[in-house]
């Protein structure tokens, strides 16, 4: 099973992705380990900027029982 990946949300005009990790929950018990998690793998989240709109979206944290699911979406402004 990946761990991680990025996947492109848009392949014709190559616009979007989302970059994302899997961690188990044994690894991940608290937020702590989840900030750390983000700062160690994920770029900081911005406003769209430049000439395309260039833009990163804040980390969305997903978690059960077994799993943690870390994602983040960035791309250009359309």
């Amino acid at each position: 099973m990946r761990q991680s990946g990025t996947r492109v949300l848009d392949p014709v005009l190559d616009h979007r992705q989302v970059e994302w990790r899997l961690v188990s929950a044994e690894e991940c018990p608290d937020a702590e380990v989840e900030t750390e998690v983000i700062r160690r793998y994920f770029r900081r989240p911005q406003e769209p900027w430049g000439p395309h709109g260039a833009y990163v979206e804040p980390v969305e944290i997903r978690r059960t029982r077994r799993w943690v699911l870390f994602r983040q979406v960035s791309g250009l402004q359309e």
